[in-house]
């Protein structure tokens, strides 16, 4: 994974603040209130994979042009590794324990739906006449049954596993609405299985038929990562990159259009990212390296204001929920941890892993600290991201991470909120949905 900037140092005050109640803050030089909000997330979308960041293959020349018009942000840290808490967090502007859609301990498929006590951003901006609308390619995760669903007028989940046949719904769908709208959107093709449609998957070098479509197949059946083998999902994977933005850019012009583009708040960012045989591991919801937790987000403002500016300052996506909020001018409802992209802040990442161990990330500066505790005990990794940017050696020389040490066990000590919503079940319709992403085999 290629170097890049990592600036801010946020003290160790700062970090253990973030746990406090907030009101909410508002966003440095407020833009005019958008006519409409829309929210992208691309499932499994890793940030070193786009080439708006960076990466040679020219995987997203939609978002290359979006970002023209938007604030890129160099350094996103999504809040989880996988599917649910992360969406939860973004929702609901709380990190994952205190939003409560985490994984159940010891199992790997099952999940705790979104606690109730927590309004989630469709909630809120329908009470603020917004019309609200989702387009749901992941059921098997941004689920009903999850609580995903709450506030929004229409959820439409039939059908729109691919990036086409979304956008084509949302296109159906646009002209009918004369009114003020919040949409959000699931767009799931960067998941595994990797089978990018017709020329894509002949458009970067390096595919080997017989490998197939599912990598975590191969390396939990224990074959071995060889280059060749990476070589081939690392090409299927950004052929689905790149189809994914050639969808995004049809999405882009739904709204030129529907003359809805210029006045909109348009948030494009991902859930989490994927490991590619990176540390022998494929896939996603496991250990929190950097190529799971970086993720693109690039946000266009209302009249296109600061078009074109890039922000290298670390944040979390955690922060779109107060972004959307500071900008439509709705007030943040008590026990938001968001702050808005702009407002200097702490970032943190949250998982309960298979195994049942509570995971937690903090950064100051350069330094990563990851902690995994459990019943038999805590254990840490330190590492240092501007000497070992793959996170290959923790570092022994913790010397300067006293302050970050404190932050994460502050952070770690505070009560969290009861979730007594029940755990959704896994019956036939989802345990279809889940084998075909590879999750049950």
């Amino acid at each position: 994974m290629s170097r890049r900037p990592i600036r801010t140092v946020v003290h160790a005050t700062a970090l253990i603040a973030v746990v406090a109640i907030a009101v909410g803050a508002c966003v440095a030089r407020p833009p005019s209130r958008p006519a409409d909000v829309v929210l992208i997330v691309i499932d499994t979308l890793r940030a070193d994979h786009v080439s708006l960041y960076g990466y040679p293959r020219r995987t997203a020349p939609a978002l290359e042009a979006f970002a023209r018009d938007a604030v890129t942000y160099d350094d996103a840290i999504s809040p989880g590794t996988w599917t649910v808490p992360s969406h939860a967090a973004v929702f609901t502007g709380r990190w994952p324990s205190f939003a409560g859609a985490e994984r159940v301990p010891g199992d790997h498929n099952l999940a705790t739906p979104i606690n109730d006590a927590a309004p989630t951003l469709a909630e809120l901006l329908a009470r603020s006449q917004f019309h609200t609308a989702a387009f749901v390619a992941n059921t098997a995760y941004v689920a009903r049954t999850l609580g995903f669903a709450r506030g929004f007028d229409e959820f439409a989940d039939w059908n729109l596993s691919t990036a086409n046949r979304l956008e084509r719904a949302f296109r159906l769908w646009l002209p009918t609405r004369n009114d003020r709208v919040f949409v959000f959107m699931n767009i799931l093709d960067p998941h595994e299985p990797y089978d990018p449609p017709g020329a894509y998957k002949r458009l970067f070098p390096g595919r080997v038929r017989s490998y197939g479509t599912i990598m975590t197949d191969l390396v939990d059946r224990g074959i071995p990562v060889t280059p060749e083998l990476q070589a081939h999902f690392v090409s299927q994977y950004d052929g689905e990159v790149a189809f994914t933005d050639h969808v995004l850019g049809e999405i882009f012009d739904d709204l030129k259009r529907a003359h809805r583009y210029d006045s909109a708040l348009v948030i494009v960012t991902s859930d989490h990212g994927e490991l590619l045989g990176e540390h022998g591991v494929a896939g996603h919801g496991g250990a929190p390296y950097e190529p799971l937790v970086h993720v693109p987000l690039i946000v266009k403002l209302p009249g296109n204001v600061r078009a074109g500016e890039r922000v290298a300052r670390r944040v979390s996506t955690l922060g779109i929920f107060q972004t959307i909020l500071s900008t439509v001018g709705v007030a943040a409802p008590p026990g938001t941890q968001s702050q808005a992209l702009d407002t200097e802040h702490a970032v943190w990442v949250e998982d309960v892993s298979a195994v049942g161990e509570r995971v937690r990330v903090g950064y100051e500066g350069l330094l990563k600290l990851v902690t995994f505790t459990s019943d038999t005990g805590l254990r840490t990794a330190l590492y240092d991201l501007g000497a070992d940017a793959t996170e290959e050696r923790p570092t022994a020389d913790g010397s300067g991470a006293a302050g970050l040490r404190t932050a994460v066990a502050s952070f770690a000590a505070v009560d969290r909120p009861v979730n007594t919503a029940p755990v959704a079940v896994v019956d036939p319709e989802r345990e279809w949905k889940l084998r075909a992403l590879g999750y049950i085999r």
